[in-house]
């Protein structure tokens, strides 16, 4: 059986793993025609120990927004769809190439090469982090490909198994020339990729499932990624929502916790997490209304507990001026609260908790701890199974005691504790 390795465009923007579902509902609409507060009305973040929160909006009147988004504590990013051909009207554009090719990785179109040097040369923002959005399918059944003989000859593998790795590593090719071109032109920038994840974003593959249900269906996201990590400086999770739903939380943790799980042989670089203050467009009853609060709140602080060091706020807004979203404030007063421990938070040790996907199937409240120190921790709670008017009690395990806090509704409580004191931040 055939399997695509799906992969969210931030340009394209399709997800085909995510199926909608009756249930769904509208929330309430974006505040009509208020426009959005301006940025006056926003927060300021600045992140310390090795902590960051990252933007990358784009839209109208951009100079403006990049200059109050670095004032208000984010770092940028140097953002590169990299088999375009903007110039050439799209003439020799390399993912067009790939609708005819999904099962020849030798195959690379003869301006491939041209293509992507010439636009990673114009670009290189010096002070941003650099990320190629390169996403495509793929033919992923080996047994398909080997026995395709123009396949099997290109490769000149003599046996399955070495045409098994050969297959992979070819297609890796794909992603990994680009980052090679690039740490050549411009050595002192971290790249990255937004495309392949070494867990490929998933939903319905997760929920309800068990840890070797989950490990199965993405055993070929590894394999492709074991070919690609010693050429990128950073991981990134896709964490973009699309259903306002309280598996939304599960979701969201599940998908930077198996990211990292997988990265972990690798050594320590940093994931971050890909994000979107409006419903994926894949699900029509939502798409691009902006998410609800209590989502927007749990999105700034959700990705540092689940072992993140940095979110990457994504939009494309090119019809708007000014501060583009009214989720924006609430966004970012959840996310002072990292910005106010990001120090500690960076420092702390996360504690082994339940997965997100256990949690999840049991419709149990999300917990996640950090040590601080010896007496010092800080926690993060949230029910989100629980009415936005409701209030309950829930008991945390420290190192030696126990805590209980209180839930609010939907709230992503996070709760600093040194000795006997408990604080709700």
């Amino acid at each position: 059986m055939s399997v695509n390795i799906r992969i969210l465009s931030a340009a394209v923007l399709i997800f085909s793993n995510v199926l909608l579902r009756a249930e769904d509902k509208p929330p309430a609409a974006d505040a009509g025609t208020t426009p959005p507060p301006a940025w006056d009305q926003v927060r300021r973040v600045p992140m310390g120990g090795g902590l960051r929160a990252f933007w990358n909006v784009a839209g109208g009147d951009n100079a403006t927004n990049y200059r109050e988004a670095a004032a208000h504590g984010f770092e940028m990013v140097d953002l590169l769809n990299t088999y375009s051909d903007y110039p050439g009207r799209q003439k020799e554009n390399i993912r067009k190439a790939l609708d005819t090719n999904t099962s020849n990785p030798w195959q690379k179109p003869v301006f491939f090469e041209r293509i992507v040097k010439r636009n990673i040369e114009k670009r290189g923002n010096q002070n941003a982090i650099f990320v190629h959005d390169i996403e495509f399918s793929f033919e992923e059944d080996l047994d398909k490909a080997w026995a395709d003989p123009f396949v099997r000859e290109a490769s000149k593998a003599a046996t399955r198994e070495q045409f098994a790795d050969a297959y992979l590593r070819e297609w890796a090719s794909w992603f990994t020339l680009p980052c090679r071109w690039t740490k050549e032109l411009y050595p002192g920038t971290p790249i990255g990729i937004y495309g392949p994840q070494p867990f490929r974003r998933d939903y319905f593959g997760i929920a309800g499932k068990s840890a070797q249900q989950i490990d199965g269906t993405h055993h070929s996201d590894a394999e492709l990624w074991r070919h690609i990590d010693p050429f990128v400086d950073f991981y990134i999770a896709s964490i973009y929502v699309f259903y306002d739903k309280p598996d939304s939380i599960y979701y969201m943790a599940a998908n930077v916790e198996e990211n990292l799980e997988r990265t972990r042989r690798y050594g320590g670089k940093p994931l971050y997490a890909y994000e979107w203050l409006r419903y994926h467009s894949s699900n029509k009853k939502l798409a691009e209304q902006e998410v609800a609060p209590w989502l927007a709140e749990a999105m700034a602080v959700l990705p540092y507990f689940c072992g993140a060091r940095g979110i990457a706020l994504w939009g494309s807004e090119p019809k708007h001026q000014g501060q583009y979203y009214h989720t924006l404030p609430g966004f970012m007063a959840s996310l002072g609260r990292v910005s106010d421990l990001s120090d500690k938070i960076a420092a702390a040790k996360l504690m082994p908790d339940e997965p997100a996907h256990v949690l999840w199937k049991a419709r149990r409240p999300l917990v996640r701890r950090m040590r601080v120190a010896a007496g010092e921790w800080i926690i993060l709670a949230v029910n989100p199974w629980q009415a936005e008017d409701v209030t309950s009690d829930l008991e945390v395990p420290l190192e030696k005691d126990r805590i209980t806090v209180e839930l609010r509704g939907r709230h992503s409580e996070i709760f600093h504790c040194v000795g006997k004191s408990v604080k709700r931040l």
